[in-house]
């Protein structure tokens, strides 16, 4: 009799787990390490303008922004060095431990099809990730081909 107890214990806490993220997707559950002392992490998700579906497996690059006095900057990426990761199967994107300065995304295979993420005026639009902070960035609309079927 206890055995059964065990069982409809354990399926009642299975189903309140499920239920206490009732609304919430994938990327809002998951956890993101708190960034090293000095560092920054960045986070978002990938989302198609053309159907609103997350981009699975599509890489995502930081390019680093560089300012003189008096210029509006430019930005730079190093394929070699610039932090680059892919999404998951939900179209998020996580940069653990990367250097806090101010960056520009981009997403897509930039020897091929990419895309420069750009605020309303059609500028590059730049994140400032700031020193032991996590940096949502939110959801980046994209109107790049899906590279996956």
């Amino acid at each position: 009799m206890k055995i059964w107890y065990f069982y409809i214990g354990l399926i009642i806490v299975t189903f309140l787990s499920a239920c206490s993220s009732n609304g919430k997707g994938l990327e809002e559950q998951m956890v993101i390490p708190q960034p090293e002392p000095g560092m920054a992490s960045v986070t978002g998700r990938v989302i198609s303008k053309k159907t609103d579906s997350p981009f699975k497996d599509t890489i995502v690059r930081l390019a680093e922004v560089v300012r003189e006095e008096g210029s509006e900057g430019l930005y730079i990426l190093d394929q070699a060095f610039s932090p680059g990761t892919k999404t998951n199967d939900m179209g998020v994107f996580v940069f653990e431990n990367v250097e806090a300065m101010e960056y520009v995304i981009i997403v897509g295979d930039v020897e091929s099809i990419y895309e420069v993420i750009t605020n309303e005026s059609g500028t590059p639009q730049t994140w400032e990730a700031l020193p032991d902070e996590i940096l949502d960035v939110g959801d980046l609309h994209v109107l790049l081909e899906p590279t996956q079927p």
